[in-house]
């Protein structure tokens, strides 16, 4: 027997009635609540192209960058031996953030970045120009992105 697939939008659809849901039983019970904007975080391939879909439904989007690359290159980031080949720029990743961007930007919406990718002040710039609307950045890294940025 198969079982149907539960789609990133889906989720994001049930979160949804959740939340309504919460602020209905508040309301209800008197309490003066407006419902706070709702994000959906990129992480995995699927969600990348469920992007636009995603984008109709939520208030804005996030991508993880961190969890982005390791399941878009099969790499194990926590493997020592498979961390050297996570390339923040590599071809394929850039084409997949780009994507989220386009799609995101096409319905309003704005999309930042959240991981390591952004710490690097070269690759900040490039996602900067790509059209990413925020970058989190470590505060370690923020003097150095900063600075590239200015």
């Amino acid at each position: 027997m198969l079982l149907p697939m539960i789609s990133d939008l889906d989720e994001l659809e049930n979160a949804l009635a959740l939340v309504d849901q919460a602020i209905q039983q508040l309301t209800d019970s008197g309490f003066a609540v407006s419902r706070p904007p709702i994000g959906v975080m990129i992480e995995v391939p699927a969600a990348v192209y469920e992007t636009a879909r995603l984008a109709h439904r939520a208030d804005f989007l996030s991508v993880g960058s961190n969890d982005l690359a390791q399941y878009l290159l099969a790499t194990d980031r926590n493997n020592p031996s498979d961390a050297a080949r996570l390339d923040s720029t590599h071809p394929a990743l850039l084409t997949a953030l780009r994507q989220v961007v386009e799609s995101a930007h096409r319905v309003g919406k704005t999309v930042t970045v959240c991981g390591e990718i952004a710490s690097d002040p070269a690759v900040a710039l490039l996602l900067l120009g790509m059209g990413f609307d925020a970058l989190s950045v470590s505060p370690a890294a923020l003097p150095g992105v900063k600075w590239a940025v200015r």
